[in-house]
């Protein structure tokens, strides 16, 4: 069976609808009503309270390698409380790098220190930053955040031509043939995040122009369709396409380049095996 980019991207969105349908339908939808209430939200509060929560727990969780700290949540309400809009005080930004260094795990926790002082300093607002931090992203540079912190915390606000990449966006993006079809050769890495976050991106404007969700328009929109493909992948949801792939389970299956080859197949019969790596899941 030959591999065919069109009918896997038929497949996918029908596969993105029938997950809108299915059980994490809501979860779903919640996700993109939080980033669609949040576009724009920094123009009219520059220094937006709900970004700088999210910013915090990117920092004191490494985007989220490490776990969200038991109380974060409690701990960061009881100083919004306290503060305020006032953020930007001797007293709140003496505060908060106290509170980073009690979330934080010690591997991070001056990096990340280091940089809640430099956010609240070097920056007029967290507008500015979020406008000099998309300019960066556009350049393939980032600062305060990671690569993957970076493109999280600007899909969330309203800039969805940026995707997380982690790994259950790496597994599918490769398995399915979308890197493959639009990597361009010899300019291109699968182990580089951003020639697969291009992949996607291509994708999405060749065969999801005219596909809307939730009144948004795809085509342009790489980061509300990464919804879709984690939710796939990710164990808190469907967990097909993970470390190791459910094709058995898999809407896309018989469109996909992973399917198309049979190296599924070889694998349930035992003649292959999917390697996870050292310290992988």
């Amino acid at each position: 069976m030959e591999f065919d980019i069109y009918k896997f991207s038929i497949e996918f969105r029908a596969s993105m609808d029938w997950m809108l349908r299915d059980k994490f339908g809501k979860e779903i939808k919640r996700d993109i009503s939080l980033f669609v209430s949040r576009r724009g939200k920094l123009d009219t509060e520059p220094d937006c309270l709900d970004a700088l929560r999210l910013l915090v727990e990117l920092l004191v969780t490494d985007a989220w390698y490490y776990k969200k700290p038991a109380g974060f949540d409690s701990h960061m309400n009881s100083f919004l409380a306290r503060h305020g809009e006032s953020i930007r005080t001797v007293e709140a930004r003496n505060e908060l790098v106290t509170l980073i260094d009690k979330l934080s795990p010690p591997r991070i926790r001056n990096r990340a220190k280091d940089s809640i002082q430099k956010l609240l300093m070097h920056y007029s607002s967290l507008k500015q930053f979020t406008e000099q931090l998309y300019a960066l992203a556009l350049q393939d540079k980032s600062d305060i955040l990671g690569e993957k912190g970076r493109d999280n915390y600007l899909r969330d606000f309203g800039y969805w031509d940026r995707v997380p990449i982690d790994r259950h966006e790496m597994r599918f993006i490769i398995r399915t043939g979308i890197y493959h079809a639009f990597s361009v050769r010899d300019r291109n890495d699968p182990l580089e995040k951003g020639s697969l976050q291009h992949s996607l991106a291509f994708f999405c404007d060749v065969y999801l122009r005219g596909k809307p969700i939730e009144g948004i328009e795809l085509s342009n929109a790489p980061g509300i369709v990464d919804i879709f493909i984690w939710s796939y992948c990710a164990k808190e949801r469907y967990a097909i396409c993970g470390s190791t792939p459910r094709c058995h389970d898999c809407q896309l299956s018989d469109s996909c380049l992973l399917g198309c080859t049979n190296i599924q197949r070889l694998y349930e019969l035992g003649r292959i095996e999917f390697s996870k790596g050292p310290n992988h899941s």
